[in-house]
């Protein structure tokens, strides 16, 4: 899990975990001149410093998902002092970069040369700010301003509608789907996962911050099963289709936390169908209790998706399975088998410890499989009263009772139970389908409010949650692609091919090697580091030896010698 950033060294260490320079008035005969008259400079960087972002924003581009960030400018800005794409980009630096919080960004992101530099500024605008706005409220005079305020960010980033935000994200998914980075046949998992706020956010009706009350366990990792209390939450909620391989989110939905999951379950399933369509098929969906609902699951399995989902223990069809289950547990102990079940044990080697401490330990999992259970909800509409017609044909199901998991056997009456439209005989696919479903609440959920701060708003408004989640989750995407995307390219290097990300390294090798970045006022400069040492007044010796001067290095970049008589 990549760690928060709170300065410059903690970023890059993250960005090295995660693993064109975009200018503004580049002028290397500007620069030249003047280091070599006035043998000073504002500042000196060396060139890859902000190589990671460079080849990150190189990457959106070559998959052709840089046009639907510039086309987030909501148009509604009055005399722009800025184009909204340096927003967009700088806040893409700042989930990629882990940064927890917008005030954080100034001393991480704003102040640095190099960085901005990628955004379209150079050394003077970084210093001293891109205009005077906010200077007379200044009671501090700080060294570096950076070209804006992240202030500035949050009110202008908050201003994209939700339409272009929907059609942001859901067109990156797309050209990912063209590069093909997901599986031809996809088992995706559906979860909702809160973002929680407080009630003085503001909310774009200006009605109330939306609430629930639940029942929640304490905070207290050293008791899991302390006793839960009543609270209340504030905030929204994301809908997320997630695809465990590449472990990209396919859709999100975005709506108050008091909704039910089952509101937008349907509709962002469909979306993640959408964004794959032409590319992969959705051939299952693993899905927690909490969208158990007959009317849903029926549309889903309309679609031409098996299911997984594990029943609540209040269900007839769950007391019904259990009961079963036991009854095929003790036949097999006799040697026997009872017709409709598969009784079925699995044994994996685990080690624990390292060195001379290491154990090898052996994990037992036991699981029924029950085929043709009687489902009288599962239908369109979900129950009603024609179930208790007496033509009423209930649909039939197959169950995955857990009797053991890794060794821990499950208490009576309290066995889990998987539901599943899965034909398979063996009952550990559906088991495994559904075990799966633990990756996004740890790979996906966890990590996004623990490591990209998803619950960390530029702006404690309605505007704000929405644009945050959907440039978290998208960022998410991007960072999973692009790492796959390198792993591929080093691969098919290593086979003798060539590749565009080698050909875009080689061109920033050959652009970039053993070279600073030099700022002197508005311009800035690149230079080899021998040309820098000898404009500065340095004499190198094994450059004068081949034949470099002053002279020489002026002449290459079209300054004119000075008369010396």
């Amino acid at each position: 899990m990549p760690r928060k950033a709170t300065n410059k060294e903690d970023l890059r260490t993250r960005l090295a975990e995660l693993s064109s320079w975009q200018t503004a008035t580049r002028n290397d005969a500007a620069v030249a001149r003047t280091l070599y008259e006035t043998r000073e400079v504002d500042q000196v960087h060396s060139l890859n410093e902000a190589a990671f972002f460079d080849e990150l924003f190189h990457y959106i581009r070559e998959i052709g998902a840089f046009d639907l960030l510039e086309g987030l400018d909501p148009g509604n800005r009055r005399d722009p002092l800025l184009p909204f794409i340096q927003f967009v980009l700088f806040t893409i630096m700042r989930c990629v970069g882990g940064v927890q919080s917008m005030l954080a960004t100034r001393d991480v992101l704003l102040t640095d040369e190099a960085l901005m530099g990628l955004l379209g500024f150079n050394a003077e605008q970084v210093r001293v700010g891109n205009n005077d706005r906010g200077l007379s409220r200044q009671t501090k005079p700080v060294e570096i301003r950076g070209p804006f305020s992240f202030e500035t960010v949050a009110d202008n980033i908050t201003r994209i509608g939700k339409d272009k935000l929907v059609d942001m994200f859901n067109g990156v998914i797309r050209c990912l789907a063209a590069q093909g980075m997901f599986p031809k046949r996809i088992h995706a998992i559906l979860d909702a996962t809160d973002d929680e706020a407080t009630p003085k956010y503001q909310t774009d009706d200006k009605r109330p911050v939306p609430r629930v009350t639940r029942e929640k366990r304490p905070e207290v990792r050293a008791n899991r099963h302390a006793k839960k209390i009543k609270v209340t939450v504030y905030g929204w909620k994301v809908w997320i289709v997630w695809e465990p391989v590449s472990r990209i989110p396919l859709a999100i939905a975005i709506d108050g936390i008091n909704e039910s999951d089952n509101t937008h379950a349907f509709e962002v399933i469909q979306q993640a169908r959408k964004n794959v369509e032409g590319y992969c098929t959705i051939d299952s969906v693993a899905l927690d209790r909490g969208f158990l609902d007959g009317d849903l699951l029926w549309r889903v399995e309309g679609e031409g998706s098996i299911i997984y989902i594990p029943a609540k223990s209040n269900m007839t069809i769950t007391t019904d399975a259990r009961e079963i289950a036991q009854r095929a547990v003790e036949l097999a102990g006799q040697g026997k088998k009872m017709a409709g079940c598969t009784y079925q044990e699995r044994t994996e080697k685990v080690k624990r410890g390292a060195g001379k401490n290491a154990v090898i330990e052996e994990r037992k999992t036991v699981v029924v499989g029950i085929r043709d259970l009687p489902c009288d909800w599962w239908m369109e509409g979900g129950s009603s009263s024609a179930s208790n017609s007496r033509g009423f044909k209930p649909k039939l199901i197959n169950a995955t009772v857990v009797m053991c998991w890794d060794g821990d056997p499950a208490d009576d009456g309290k066995e889990l139970v998987i539901l599943t439209t899965d034909p398979a005989v063996d009952p550990f696919v559906a088991f495994d389908a559904y075990d799966d479903r633990s990756l996004i609440e740890n790979t996906c959920n966890r990590e996004a409010k623990e490591s990209w701060f998803l619950e960390h708003h530029p702006k404690r408004s309605e505007a704000g949650v929405r644009v945050h989640a959907t440039f978290v989750l998208m960022c998410m995407a991007l960072i999973s692609a692009f790492r796959l995307h390198k792993q591929k390219c080093d691969e098919l290097e290593l086979k003798g091919e060539d590749t565009g990300i080698a050909r875009y390294r080689r061109q920033l090798e050959r652009m970039n090697r053993n070279k600073v970045i030099v700022f002197c006022g508005p311009h800035f400069g690149i230079f080899r580091n021998y040309e820098f040492a000898m404009l500065a007044g340095i004499k190198v010796r094994e450059r004068t030896l081949m034949g470099e001067s002053v002279q020489t290095v002026l002449t290459r970049y079209g300054v004119p010698i000075p008369d010396t008589s």
